[in-house]
């Protein structure tokens, strides 16, 4: 088949453009068997990281909740734990105060040395309370110390018990190594209650009561009182929190960390032990800043778990759990864990499953080249075929090879053949285009036309649609009904009828769109102002370009001057009458009166 120089003009306009340009990019200058084989690995390539990406969001959509849960649960755990430590302390100190050597112990003070009911003498007292707050110190590992400070003697303590003993044994410290305790905050606290009150300290170091100053304390005391009601001391039982604070980080999985915070701002547990206990050690923290999404939290008794995203952005787990230390001091278990520590397991999928598909795009770009080459070896013949036509030479299409070779030239005459075909229909349509814009200008200068001559008429002209919407109104009828355009267009015609005549305007619009003309109806209508206007009204459809009924257009014509030219007229008729009248009879009355 051999093609004209025109038609081969266009075929060149048609061409890839990898075929017209010769210095173009690198992937223009690639044959066809290299953009097959880069496509589908590239299209592997997609796969792979798609369905990696898809399984690690999948993973972290479902690892999540359960990670949130979990957390939740431990921090409950945690701080039940800190709870059940101190539980009892509370009981214990209410119910050492009726320990029977208090008893005697204060009579004996008060009588100078010895009980005056059975003579037992103070100090026997205080060995017999030591050796009872001895059994209780090596019954419950959690406490540190028990102390009765009295009143007098500058607020030295009268008993002390606690582990200071070689190893951390319990022993009962001599007389000599009794201490005033009168300036210390528990004392003034403790010494102001009422009989049977408790008071519960916050949770701080041990800087002063020869223990370790790293060790966190919550004291827990109450006052006692001789038989004549007046202050004789306090009881102070101190319990040792670090213990439990250990144990609870020892809990904690790899990776998460666990923070213990207080009312104050402070942190009383920290993976960095240098932000512990900032308030007292002079370096101020607060967890609320570190944590705002808890801070609403502070004071509340409800545990709760959280989505907080890390600083790329990634959904990591946070639980929340509250609790009331002896039943007074308020404190929290906060545990963090980050996206990498909950999402190792996805990772390790997500690289595995890279790992795999590089081994599916080496694989898929071998059997790429493969099949690009078996693909495009036929194609070769055409695109020499083609390449002439480019030339502007008159080179035959090669329309008798067979399989795809074949197809593709046969396709590519026919689209030659096409191409001539929709040249001349493009050309018929540019012609048919310039004619109808030619139309439309003049369609749009009637219009224009039209719209000068409703905004200049001095009836009033209303547009409105079958239920009563007006959707034109021309200054005439501004002038008429006093309503501007902005006023009236998309409101009711309902604005300027009397409600006496609602029936009226229903009937009109029921007839207009039945196709109906109403010409000269004479009718009341109401202005702005609420004053009547008597006009005629003509009234005709409007139709779609489909024929359909879509509106009604209204003329409205003033009849008040009218109305008043014809009273005036059928005045000085009706006055011409009476004096014609008069003038008829009285030529009668003249010739009866004489």
């Amino acid at each position: 088949m051999l093609l004209p120089a025109a038609d081969t003009k266009m075929a060149s306009r048609l061409l890839p453009k990898s075929t017209r340009v010769r210095n173009g990019g690198l992937f223009a200058r690639m044959t066809l068997a290299t953009r097959l084989a880069i496509a589908m690995t590239f299209l592997v390539a997609i796969a792979v990281i798609a369905v990696g990406w898809l399984n690690y969001r999948s993973l972290e959509q479902a690892l999540l909740p359960r990670v949130l849960d979990r957390i939740e649960a431990h921090t409950r755990l945690m701080a039940s734990e800190l709870e059940s430590h101190a539980a009892g302390a509370r009981r214990d100190v209410a119910s050492y105060r009726f320990i029977p050597g208090f008893a005697g112990l204060i009579r004996a003070r008060i009588s100078g040395g010895a009980d005056l009911a059975d003579g037992v003498p103070a100090s026997v007292w205080r060995e017999r309370i030591g050796m009872h707050f001895s059994a209780e110190l090596e019954a419950k590992p959690a406490y540190a110390m028990i102390r009765l400070i009295g009143v007098d003697d500058n607020q030295r303590e009268i008993v002390r018990v606690d582990r200071s003993g070689p190893n951390g044994a319990v022993r009962v410290v001599p007389d000599a190594e009794l201490q005033g305790r009168g300036d210390r905050y528990y004392f003034k606290e403790t010494i102001g209650l009422s009989p049977g009150e408790i008071y519960v300290s916050p949770v701080k170091l041990d800087h002063s009561d020869g223990g370790d100053p790293r060790t966190a304390m919550l004291r827990i005391g109450t006052p006692i009182f001789a038989p004549d009601g007046k202050p004789f001391g306090i009881l102070i039982l101190n319990v040792d929190m670090s213990r439990v604070f250990a144990h609870i980080l020892s809990t904690i999985r790899p990776g998460a960390q666990l923070y213990v915070v207080n009312s104050q701002g402070d942190y009383l547990v920290h993976p960095d032990p240098t932000r512990e206990f900032g308030g007292e050690l002079g370096r101020p923290t607060n967890w609320q800043a570190d944590f705002p999404a808890l801070a609403p939290a502070l004071g509340s008794t409800q545990s709760c778990n959280k989505i907080v995203p890390d600083e790329a952005g990634r959904p990591g787990g946070m639980a929340f759990a509250p609790v009331l230390l002896a039943g007074k001091q308020w404190i929290a278990v906060i545990e963090t864990l980050p996206n990498a520590v909950f999402m190792a397991p996805a990772l390790a999928m997500r690289n595995t499953t890279l790992q795999v598909g590089l081994i599916a795009m080496l694989c898929a770009a071998v059997l790429a080249v493969i099949v690009a080459r078996s693909l495009t070896r036929p194609i070769k013949q055409l695109i020499v075929a083609v390449e002439g036509i480019g030339r502007n030479d008159p080179v035959p299409i090669p329309l008798d090879v067979g399989g795809e070779t074949g197809v593709l030239a046969r396709a590519f005459a026919r689209m030659i053949g096409e191409a001539n075909a929709k040249t001349a229909e493009l050309e018929r349509e540019v012609r048919e285009h310039r004619f109808t814009e030619a139309a439309r200008d003049l369609y749009a200068a009637r219009e224009r036309l039209y719209s000068a001559a409703v905004q200049s008429s001095n009836d009033a002209i209303v547009t409105q649609s079958l239920d009563g919407t007006i959707t034109g109104w021309n200054p005439a009828a501004e002038r008429l009904f006093g309503y501007s355009a902005e006023e009236a267009v998309s409101k009711s015609i309902d604005l300027i009828v009397p409600s006496e005549r609602a029936t009226e305007v229903r009937e009109i619009l029921g007839r207009v769109a039945r196709g109906e003309r109403i010409e000269n109806y004479e009718t009341v209508r109401l202005r702005k102002d609420g004053s009547s206007v008597q006009v005629s009204l003509s009234i005709s459809p409007i139709r779609a370009p489909s024929g359909e009924i879509i509106g009604a257009s209204r003329i409205a014509r003033d009849l008040t001057e009218s109305r008043r030219t014809e009273q005036a007229l059928r005045q000085q008729i009706e006055e011409r009458r009476r004096i014609f009248e008069a003038f008829s009879v009285f030529p009668k009355l003249m010739r009866e009166h004489w």
